[in-house]
């Protein structure tokens, strides 16, 4: 597993994990897995299904909120923001963690946040945003 890069204190994203990296997360203080990836996007990556039984098992939350950005809406914002209802250390992720990102940044701006501020953090964490600045647009508050 790639290291986690933290957004803020609680909030951290990743590229996708697989079974493996959940004893490492615990092991780390993670109490939550945020899952943005949609299933079967590769033939490669586990199912939401396989890696939610392995991280109940070992204590963990897990939510599966997954993310196309042909079709982002406020419906995953939301459900994002729900999940992030209860302050725990949270990772987030998905193919690269940039959706992930995405997701951090618009949440963050609904809730009054500078979106440009926001945005130019991310960047500088080393997401590009800018294939994703279509589908962020009309979320933008």
């Amino acid at each position: 597993m790639d290291n986690p890069v933290p957004l803020a204190n609680n909030y951290f994203v990743a590229p996708q994990i697989v079974v493996e990296d959940l004893l490492q997360l615990k092991a780390l203080g993670f109490e939550r897995v945020i899952n943005n990836r949609p299933d079967k996007e590769t033939d490669e990556q586990p199912l939401s299904a396989t890696l939610e039984q392995a991280a109940t098992e070992l204590g963990l939350e897990y939510v599966y909120n997954p993310v196309d950005l042909k079709v982002l809406s406020e419906v995953e914002v939301n459900g994002q923001i729900a999940a992030l209802a209860e302050d725990k250390k949270t990772l987030a992720f998905c193919r690269t963690g940039t959706r992930s990102s995405v997701l951090w940044v618009l949440l963050n701006n609904a809730q009054g946040e500078s979106y440009d501020k926001l945005k130019a953090g991310v960047v500088a964490k080393g997401f590009d945003l800018s294939r994703c600045e279509a589908a962020m647009q009309p979320l933008i508050k």
